[in-house]
């Protein structure tokens, strides 16, 4: 496997931490919370027209007659347009993951012969208001011979009707790889527990729908484009690359964005089509995403069978696992992350977890099926694995008859570095530690007392336990360690000016989770001033800073990283002049509490205002050939992959009535390294558990046999709210990592990677009396009653001689 050379990018200053760990408060807040931010439909332009698309009824059907004359010409149409009139400018967005087994598709920006979906766009029409834009859409005459529909994404992996005719056996991709001698650690296992479990299609449903915005001018053939992505700058080169606009006049601008989750770390057909309709119309064109749409042509996500097998030794110890995931792609690889990062990412990076297995072997699968394109959503991949994982360890727990605490505690990894079996280094960890104070945190024999009593009240409590380890901070070292290619880095600029203030701007867009203040947290201690003042601008445009894309659990270590970098080279320019002005060494010169000082002499410092000044504005106070620039662009980019790890127990009661679950409380335990913000942490833990305890238990995506999607609004498609959710009690681990700024990991996606399986545990752990174990979610109502009506489900036990 390919390793990374350290490059000087790679490297971060190592600052003492005023701000960083502190509970400061989010600068966003004020404005954000009293309705002062600008989204993306909050924008609009001068002579600006409006876009509406018609999207595909059916889920697969051959188009025999499209005829958009009667909408041309409607009142107030300005350009409709079929798939043959794009065509000529695009073909279409090709996804692919550069794994070996990778199928690559080609998704049209409209439809062309062939719709393969729901909600596919086929046409799109261009208005003076959205009102007649959406009125003329009712006018389009076409005629289709429907298709057999696939849904079912087994019978598409065995072959049979083809889902989408670029993958004539519906496979989009498919590898495996073998680690260590799973052979004999089946053959010689004294038990072996397996399972088949199911994560279910859902949606990140983001509170702000997606947006885009095109203006172009044609004199000089500038391009602007507003959109609530993910990731500005990769658009960015995809407008430059698949449609040919100059790339140096063309400008990505996001807005405040409310919320994306991986939904909006994509590239979608109607951001290549809003530039090419603005430079044929002349005109600012506008397109916003209403709710239907957004549940019906939004990347869809976590829907896939993960099957898993343990080979167990007679002392407990996991000597083997054994993965198979497959992942039900959808129509296309919705590029860049595609239908293959679920299945691949399950399980390629998951089945060892925090245990100390020696062997390993997993296969994985997506297939295609006339479903909306399946793409990344927080936790992709890492939920669906350890949802399998972490219940086949409560499986094995009750096989031996040990609590699932005692089980992991014999199985976990106790020493650092460690390499897993496919020789990922996990340099550092606190994976012991997790399940101890999970333990102790839920009083775990006083639970057990209380279950027993409420069960002779004909209450059913329960608890779950889950555990992750997940990679952080994504990187090109995490890539390459995963046997991946891509190439991650983003770079920052940092100003300081002349009264001691400071500004920053990164290159990651924000969704709301309070990456200005984090950032400036960074900033205010490498400098040495206070976190008040400095200014963060993030990535609200791309004529600035660079980034990689907010995703993958990367701003804090990344962009924090760049801004570590790029505050230290001031930083030390201010050192070189406050040494010259006050006749001492640099060596000497420290920067702290808004003070340049000399160590170890309380009375020899001037404010770091003071220096700024004279930097900008006093000759005398240079040393000799100082250059006076105090602002600086740095990169960064960690030169090993990094990973987090921590731990959820939770806490349900089973209404024996209605079969609806009751969340009692929560008990988290989170390791992301150095905290820099105590508040924004525990925020980020709170809002994934609680978006996992929607994926298990209210939220799925329902397609009927013929591919029509059931849930269009949230009456039909459940979200979790606040009257769900319950107490928390969080404990923070700090390992900090050895080589990135300050110690910092990541931990954006944690809560919802993990929680899951902790409330499918839970879930399970209150049915034992009944003798039934779930694996499939949502967790209904229908299915809890059924488990307590007594319904048996296999265990997937088996026992060796």
């Amino acid at each position: 496997m390919k390793k990374l050379d350290s490059h000087q990018h790679m490297k971060t200053p190592v600052v003492a931490a005023r701000s960083v760990g502190t509970r400061v408060l989010r600068s966003e807040d004020p404005r954000l919370l009293t309705g002062r931010g600008e989204f993306i439909a909050d924008i609009d332009l001068p002579r600006q027209l409006h876009v509406a698309f018609i999207r595909s009824p059916v889920a697969h059907a051959r188009i025999t007659n499209l005829d958009l004359s009667a909408i041309r010409d409607a009142d107030g149409v300005a350009l409709a347009w079929s798939g043959k009139d794009v065509a000529p400018f695009c073909e279409g967005l090709v996804g692919e993951m550069a794994v070996e087994g990778c199928f690559p598709t080609t998704m049209p920006l409209l439809a062309g012969d062939e719709v393969v979906y729901v909600g596919e766009p086929v046409a799109v029409v261009v208005a003076d208001s959205r009102y007649a834009a959406e009125d003329a859409c009712e006018l389009i005459d076409w005629d289709f011979d429907e298709l057999p529909a696939v849904t079912n994404v087994d019978a598409a992996a065995g072959g049979g009707p083809v889902a989408n005719p670029q993958l004539p056996d519906n496979i989009g991709l498919n590898g495996g790889a073998s680690f260590g001698d799973v052979s004999g650690a089946f053959e010689q296992a004294h038990q072996v527990v397996e399972g088949r479990f199911y994560t279910c299609r859902v949606s990140a449903a983001p509170m702000e729908t997606r947006g885009v915005i095109a203006d172009y001018e044609w004199a000089s053939k500038a391009l602007r484009l507003w959109s609530n992505t993910q990731m500005p700058h990769y658009l960015k080169y995809m407008l430059t690359a698949y449609l040919g606009f100059p790339e140096q006049s063309v400008e990505v601008i996001t807005p405040d964005t409310g919320g994306g989750f991986g939904l909006k770390a994509h590239v979608y057909p109607e951001e290549m089509l809003l530039p090419l309709i603005a430079r044929e119309v002349g005109r600012p064109v506008k397109w916003i995403e209403d709710r239907r749409e957004n549940l019906i042509a939004g990347a869809h996500a976590h829907e896939q069978y993960v099957d898993i097998a343990y080979a167990l030794d007679a002392d407990g110890k996991i000597t083997g696992v054994r993965t198979h995931a497959l992942g039900d792609g959808g129509a296309y690889h919705l590029p860049p992350w595609s239908m293959a990062v679920e299945p691949w990412c399950a399980a390629v990076m998951t089945p060892t977890g925090i245990y100390d297995v020696p062997a390993v072997e997993y296969t994985y699968k997506a297939a295609a099926t006339n479903k909306t394109p399946v793409g990344a959503y927080r936790g992709v991949g890492y939920m669906a694995g350890t949802f399998a994982r972490e219940c086949l360890a409560d499986d094995a727990a009750r096989a031996l008859r040990m609590s699932p605490f005692d089980f992991r505690r014999h199985n976990v990894v106790r020493e650092f570095p460690w390499t897993n079996p496919q020789g990922i280094v996990y340099q550092e960890g606190s994976w012991l530690q997790t399940i101890d104070a999970l333990e102790e945190m839920v009083d775990y024999p006083a639970f057990l007392r209380r279950q027993t009593e409420l069960r002779k009240e004909g209450r059913y409590i329960g608890l779950g336990l889950s555990c992750f380890v997940e990679s952080s901070g994504e990187s090109t070292a995490t890539s390459l360690e995963h046997g991946l290619g891509d190439v991650y880095h983003d770079t920052a600029t940092v100003r300081l000016n002349p009264n001691g203030t400071a500004n920053v701007t990164i290159g990651l867009s924000a969704q709301g989770q309070g990456l200005a203040t984090t950032m400036a947290q960074m900033a205010a201690d490498t400098l040495g001033i206070k976190v008040e003042d400095v200014s963060v601008q993030t990535a609200r445009s791309t004529s600035h800073a660079y980034g990689s894309g907010t995703l993958g659990s990367r701003g804090a270590v990344v962009a924090g990283g760049a801004v570590s970098r790029a505050a230290d080279v001031v930083r030390e320019k201010v050192r070189q002049v406050a040494a010259h002005m006050l006749e001492a060494s640099t060596d000497d010169i420290e920067l702290v509490d808004g003070l340049a000082s000399i160590k170890g002499i309380s009375d020899a410092s001037l404010s770091i205002a003071d220096v700024a000044t004279a930097i900008y504005f006093d000759l005398d106070s240079w040393p000799e050939d100082f250059e006076p620039t105090l602002e600086a662009t740095q990169a960064y980019d960690p030169s090993q992959a990094m990973f987090s790890n921590g731990g959820h127990a939770i806490m349900v009661e089973l209404d024996a009535e209605t079969g609806f679950v009751r969340f009692e409380k929560i008990f988290s335990v989170e390791d992301c390294g150095t905290v820099i913000n105590p508040n924004i942490v525990e925020g980020q833990i709170r809002g994934g558990v609680i978006q996992g305890i929607g994926a298990s238990v209210f939220e799925e995506l329902a397609y009927d046999e013929s591919g029509q999607i059931l849930t269009t609004t949230f009456l039909d498609y459940g979200l979790p709210t606040m009257d769900v959710a319950p107490p928390f009690e969080i404990n923070h681990l700090e390992t900090p990592s050895s080589h990135s700024a300050s110690g910092v990991k990541g931990m954006g996606e944690s809560g919802l990677i993990a929680a899951p399986a902790a409330v499918l545990n839970a879930v399970n752990d209150a049915l034992s009396p009944f003798g039934v174990v779930l694996r499939d979610l949502p967790l209904t109502p229908e299915k809890v009653l059924g488990a307590m009506s007594g319904a048996k489900v296999a265990t997937g036990l088996a026992e060796r001689s």
